[in-house]
């Protein structure tokens, strides 16, 4: 009996166009090979078949009775073969049932969940879409493992497996609440930001490194007071927004986001962030996966909205 994990099962769709062509060599050109190599799958397949499958007769090649009745079946096969891939690659919104599961923080999921469920609802009813905590996005373990098929959020570095494609960048601004000294004043400076204790976002996409905020003001050889880390952006505002004295720093399209349903001031800060940079994050393994690709182009598109 043949083991199969020991056929190259390419050797067939040669096989099947030299059962066609009843040529070496144009068998070898369909195939963008050469006649080399051709006979020397002929002479692999010979050995797998134990038989010579064609032979020569005057100046063509004819084929063995084997060769003869094997043709049709090994046809139809490859046809099989074929349809399955195809299938395989076909990928319709409307009917396909997947769960796709998405590695996030709870401000991305405040800025993306919405338009992206509206249009599954329009586009792609089916559709599932599980949203998992964001940690590590640069380490390409949690894809491995199936954690999760696509991660949104800060990379600063990953590993070669994954790909990447920017999303949008942000600015930073300083929130706080009405009642806040600051909050009417038209200037605010560099010691207004220092004076007032800050609630600090903790990084959870990459909790190893050191916070944005402070890295910039560490640059300038100043430290604010941090009087609260949190790892959630909604309770961040809520305290800023209840709170006379306390400040945040922020993504600027979150700020504003969160600024519909809650009350508070953003101030432009009073000294140079780098734009933050927000990418869709997926490994390699996945980037033609049709189901996949749309999914990534309609984020892409709704994270421009």
């Amino acid at each position: 009996m043949i083991d199969l994990y020991r056929v190259n099962l390419n050797l067939l769709v040669a096989l099947d166009l030299l059962l066609q062509k009843k040529s070496v060599t144009e068998s070898a050109k369909k195939l963008f090979i050469t006649q080399a190599a051709m006979s020397h799958n002929l002479q692999q397949l010979r050995e797998i078949f134990q038989d010579d499958l064609l032979v020569r007769q005057k100046n063509y090649m004819i084929l063995t009775p084997f060769a003869i009745s094997l043709q049709a079946k090994l046809h139809e096969v490859l046809e099989e073969v074929r349809s399955l891939v195809e299938h395989g690659q076909r990928f319709d919104p409307k009917h396909s049932q997947r769960e796709f599961k998405i590695a996030m923080s709870d401000y991305m999921s405040s800025l993306l969940l919405p338009p992206l469920l509206q249009h599954l609802e329009q586009e792609a009813p089916g559709i599932q879409i599980t949203v998992m905590t964001a940690q590590h996005l640069g380490d390409s373990s949690a894809f491995e493992r199936g954690d999760y098929d696509l991660a949104i959020g800060k990379v600063f570095s990953h590993d070669a497996s994954l790909k990447k494609q920017l999303l949008f960048k942000d600015q930073g601004g300083c929130i706080m609440g009405a009642a806040h000294p600051n909050a009417k004043n038209k200037s605010f400076t560099m010691a207004h930001y220092l004076a007032s204790p800050h609630i600090a976002v903790m990084r959870t996409d990459h909790p190893d490194r050191p916070k944005l905020i402070d890295e910039a003001l560490a640059k300038l050889n100043l430290q604010r007071q941090v009087k609260m880390s949190l790892p959630y952006m909604e309770p961040i505002v809520q305290l800023i927004a209840g709170s006379a004295h306390l400040v945040a720093t922020i993504p600027q399209r979150i700020a504003e986001h969160y600024q519909r349903q809650y009350s508070f001031v953003i101030k432009p800060l009073p000294f140079t962030l780098e734009p933050m940079a927000f990418y869709a994050i997926w490994h390699q393994r996945s980037a033609n996966d049709l189901g996949h690709v749309w999914l990534r182009e309609n984020i892409q598109r709704l994270s421009c909205l």
